[in-house]
């Protein structure tokens, strides 16, 4: 079967680069597929590494990640000095660029959008959004661990206490930084006082590592324990005090004579 001819054909590829000997290869709208653009992630505050990661991952499989990451540089526009003709290569990479240019647009909500609308290439696009939302989950992430490494049960009941670690470290994971199981761990029990040691020793000196889930089986279950005992310490009979009685007994009458 012969070959079919490409814009670039007869000229050796170097592998790995997307570039055939100093020219770009053909890079088609079809490398991407359509149904990406429709069913993207889209960009808001606290979900940049989540959208980070399927940019990254539709663009690589499309064969153009060379293009955010500003390693081909536009070719020249024109082939003559009069800028009468207009450089194939050129148009080809303009192709290519604004096809990723449209991967990132549609993946925007209206305000990251409004950010970028007005830059020329998709390396600008990416390295614009990189540096503004890059920080700003940097700080949420810091903000998140440092609520829960200050969470403590106190004068919640144990459910209330759990929920409330849960919920932080959803968040975390929501924003693609999961919290690691001994790191969960260590915060779920650092955050309870003395009358727990006896719960967090067993569990630290068991010479396997339980779940998550049976750690707080085993506090819920500690906890209803410690319940009930002060429940019954509370109705325990107090021993009754004799109550002293005292009768006033009427002086008699003195009358001085």
């Amino acid at each position: 079967m012969e070959n079919q001819a490409t814009p670039f054909s007869g000229q050796s590829q170097t592998p790995g680069t997307g570039l055939t000997g100093n020219n770009m290869t053909s890079m088609l709208p079809g490398q991407i597929p359509s149904g990406i653009f429709t069913s993207m992630l889209k960009l808001e505050n606290g979900n940049y590494p989540l959208w980070k990661g399927q940019v990254l991952a539709a663009v690589i499989a499309g064969g153009l990640e060379d293009f955010i990451f500003g390693r081909l540089e536009s070719p020249s526009q024109y082939l003559d000095d009069n800028m009468l003709i207009i450089n194939p290569e050129y148009k080809e990479w303009q192709r290519s660029d604004k096809i990723v240019m449209s991967l990132l647009f549609s993946s925007l909500t209206a305000e990251p959008l409004s950010q970028v609308v007005g830059c020329k290439t998709s390396c600008e696009v990416w390295e614009l959004l990189k540096q503004r939302y890059e920080s700003t989950f940097t700080a949420r992430v810091v903000n998140l661990r440092t609520q829960m490494q200050q969470l403590r049960k106190d004068g919640r009941s144990m459910q209330q206490y759990l929920s409330s670690l849960k919920s932080l470290s959803d968040q975390l994971s929501a924003i693609g930084e999961p919290v690691k199981y001994k790191d969960y761990v260590w915060y779920m029990l650092e955050g309870l006082s003395a009358e727990y040691d006896a719960v967090v020793t067993a569990v630290y000196s068991r010479p396997d590592q339980p779940c998550v889930e049976e750690v707080q089986n085993l506090l819920l279950s500690f906890d209803m324990r410690l319940e009930r005992r002060q429940a019954l310490e509370s109705f325990v009979p107090q021993p009754h005090k004799p109550i002293l009685a005292f009768w006033v007994v009427p002086l008699p009458d003195h009358n001085p004579t």
